[in-house]
């Protein structure tokens, strides 16, 4: 028998994703964090770009995504020997909307044609052809970052890919820290000790749960 699924959210008084983001607008507003862009990886149909949107506008001007738009890439061996642990996910599960579908939604919905940038493919390929200096070069500071990666695999290429981008005020949003029934071993919470224990440069302040899944983090530089 099959279990559906559902947003947890729907059912209680978790702390929902644009409310985490409405406190975050009023922590960067008193922090005067200055100009900053908003940075996700993960976009699915949009809406956590959406939510991110509609609460950091007028502070976060800029707005840039990451996915593949083709769903799960495939499995490494550390992801599959966790698939028995979150059984829904399987290579081309989880695929939203075309990047052409989305950015034509979020634009109708309001936000700038100038002010958006998705980036399309799997993880291995985009960030390695995508220049940070010339993306983020004049965008001003990082001023959250969501990582809806789902598998250990994904969430590790990205956490090296923003590390540099990542300075003292920025809000690191974990959508998956708790999947995989919070076994440490497995997923993103395992990709995220792991380089956190490497860098030399970042260090985290925990803030706090979000949704059913996440965690919230507030990133200092050593």
């Amino acid at each position: 028998m099959s279990v559906p699924y559902y947003e947890p959210t729907v059912h209680g008084d978790i702390l929902s994703r644009l409310n985490l983001y409405r406190f975050i607008r009023e922590h960067l507003y008193h922090s005067q964090a200055g100009k900053g862009y908003y940075l996700e990886f993960g976009v699915f149909h949009g809406d956590s770009m959406w939510d991110a949107y509609q609460a950091l506008r007028g502070i976060t001007e800029n707005y840039v995504g990451f996915d593949s738009f083709k769903g799960l890439p495939d499995f490494s061996q550390d992801d599959r020997a966790a698939r028995h642990l979150m059984p829904f996910w399987k290579p081309g599960s989880v695929q939203g909307s075309t990047r052409e579908r989305v950015e034509e939604g979020l634009f109708a919905r309001g936000i700038p044609r100038g002010n958006l940038r998705l980036v399309e493919g799997f993880y291995e390929e985009s960030l390695a052809k995508t220049d940070r200096s010339e993306l983020f070069g004049d965008l001003g500071a990082c001023h959250a970052c969501l990582v809806d990666c789902d598998l250990y695999s994904s969430s590790k290429q990205v956490f090296e890919y923003i590390e540099p981008l990542l300075t003292t005020g920025t809000w690191l949003l974990l959508d998956d820290f708790w999947c995989y029934r919070g076994d440490p071993r497995h997923g993103q919470r395992r990709a995220f000790e792991e380089w956190l224990s490497r860098s030399t440069r970042i260090g985290v302040s925990e803030w706090g749960n979000f949704r059913g899944w996440g965690k919230a983090y507030l990133v200092y530089e050593k």
